[in-house]
């Protein structure tokens, strides 16, 4: 006689498929990711406005108006090295040196040298760009906003939907079933993050398409990094959006960029290193500011720490996660 033995379940094949279910579980978009999503919109059209506008983001353009709305008639439209040399003729004004020393002379030969210098005008353009749209905008709210969206939902709607102890009961241990929710969800933070990044870029025209091309590395990496982090605040905090929004508005907001060592802590700190690093490879005419506040670490150092704390991170939540209790929350 043929014995019918059961097929024992395969620890693996229940961990690629928890993987799987968390995958396809995150296509349904949460509020919180609508209020990202209505935010970026609102910001690429603002970006969009400037980027079409008459000032744009171009040095040379924003003083043709200043110089179009001094003068009487508004039909002219004055260059910008006419319009140095017209301000500069103050300087007869002001008591100093006799004309021998040629102050005047020389203020006036750097400043067309300036103007005429096309690199300069670009890498001027680039960095107001980027400073703006990128660091201010993209960096400093959508980037952890929408990893926020994504990585605290992947345990937390297990709670709102009261299946978490479902979840615990299954063939696995707690730490793969926390590390594969984290897999689950992190192609979505980095997916849906990245398009932000695009979409706020494509607004900015051509200097959008160059931050593309410079930037899209240190996105995905800040990506991960956000999502490891809010992945571990959604596991173990009873209302991780509200922790996360916290987070994003005050510590990323103001304690990270604010001078001295405590901002060595902040996971945008090395994003923003990373980005600094290839914003000061992108040009060459001009040195990006904020050098002396901001002290941006090294890419490597900003490189190793973002590696490190993922995993630190996951680990700490896998730990953690396989210690607690979970219960079903009303």
């Amino acid at each position: 006689m043929m014995s019918n033995s059961i097929p024992v379940p395969s620890p693996w094949r229940a961990f690629y498929a928890l993987i799987l279910f968390s995958f396809r579980r995150q296509w349904r978009v949460r509020q919180l990711a609508f209020v990202a999503f209505g935010l970026l919109t609102l910001m690429a059209g603002i970006v969009a406005i400037i980027t079409n506008g008459p000032v744009g983001w171009r040095l040379e353009n924003r003083t043709r108006l200043i110089a179009s709305m001094t003068k009487e008639d508004e039909t002219i439209r004055m260059t910008y090295r006419q319009y140095g040399e017209d301000r500069l003729v103050l300087y007869q004004t002001f008591p100093g040196p006799p004309e021998a020393f040629g102050i005047k002379s020389a203020v006036i030969a750097s400043y067309r040298a300036m103007m005429n210098d096309q690199k300069y005008l670009d890498d001027y353009a680039f960095l107001n760009f980027a400073r703006w749209t990128v660091f201010a905008l993209f960096i400093g709210f959508l980037l952890p906003l929408f990893t926020l969206a994504y990585a605290t939902g992947s345990l937390g709607s297990e709670r709102e939907s009261r299946t978490l102890i479902w979840l615990v009961t299954r063939p696995l241990p707690r730490w793969a079933i926390y590390l594969a929710k984290f897999l689950g969800v992190l192609p979505w933070s980095v997916a849906v993050s990245t398009l932000a990044f695009v979409v706020l870029c494509l607004a900015g025209g051509s200097l959008g398409r160059k931050a593309m091309l410079i930037y899209w590395q240190p996105v995905i990496a800040g990506a991960i990094g956000f999502t490891a982090f809010f992945h571990l605040v959604g596991a173990i905090v009873r209302r991780p959006a509200v922790v996360g929004l916290v987070y994003v508005f005050f510590y990323e907001t103001l304690v990270a960029n604010l001078p001295g060592s405590l901002k060595q802590f902040s996971m945008g700190y090395y994003v923003r290193s990373l980005f600094y690093d290839r914003t000061a490879e992108a040009v060459n005419a001009i040195q990006p500011e904020s050098v002396n506040v901001f002290a941006p670490a090294d890419p490597t150092t900003a490189w190793l720490t973002l590696i490190l704390a993922t995993i630190v991170l996951t680990g700490i939540g896998m730990y953690l996660f396989g210690r607690q209790e979970p219960k079903d929350e009303t």
